[in-house]
């Protein structure tokens, strides 16, 4: 029995991360930020709701973001992509996946996927959120003072 749960997860999980469907801009998202000559921007995204059908009190948000890092400093800039956090409905969540960690020479820029899919009924597309990446992009030891990138996916609960 635990193997077809758990087929059935991998399955429930591939449908709401909309594996093999494409990205599409955000209806709506902050301009890029910067600190120190280091900017982050948001690419594009990948944003879902389904019924879990394991618990009929949530449903599961799954979204997918690209982050553009763009290194203008003359020092290479390390972005750590599992540092990042969506902010929405008062709490802070990690990614469920994300790209590994990259150092970004001076001059260079570098696009990194983060993913999240969480069980909860207030979240959905259609809500405004926001991406925390104050503590993913260090000079040396030292996190950059970087603000949240606000954004909204869409106009509709997709």
């Amino acid at each position: 029995m635990k193997l077809g749960r758990t087929a059935f997860l991998v399955i429930s999980i591939s449908a709401v991360l909309g594996v093999g469907c494409a990205a599409h801009p955000f209806l709506r998202a902050d301009s890029p930020v910067e600190a120190a000559g280091v900017r982050v921007g948001l690419v594009d995204q990948k944003c879902d709701r389904e019924i879990d059908p394991n618990w009929s009190y949530a449903d599961i948000l799954g979204l997918q973001m690209r982050v553009e890092v763009t290194n203008s400093t003359p020092l290479p800039v390390t972005f750590e992509p599992a540092e990042v956090r969506l902010l929405a409905d008062g709490k802070a969540r990690t990614p469920h996946e994300s790209d590994h960690s990259a150092l970004i020479p001076a001059g260079a820029s570098k696009i990194f996927q983060v993913g999240f899919l969480e069980r909860d009924d207030n979240l959905a597309c259609n809500v405004p959120m926001a991406l925390s990446v104050a503590e993913a992009a260090t000079t040396g030891s030292r996190p950059l003072p970087l603000p949240p990138i606000s954004f909204l996916v869409s106009h509709d609960d997709i």
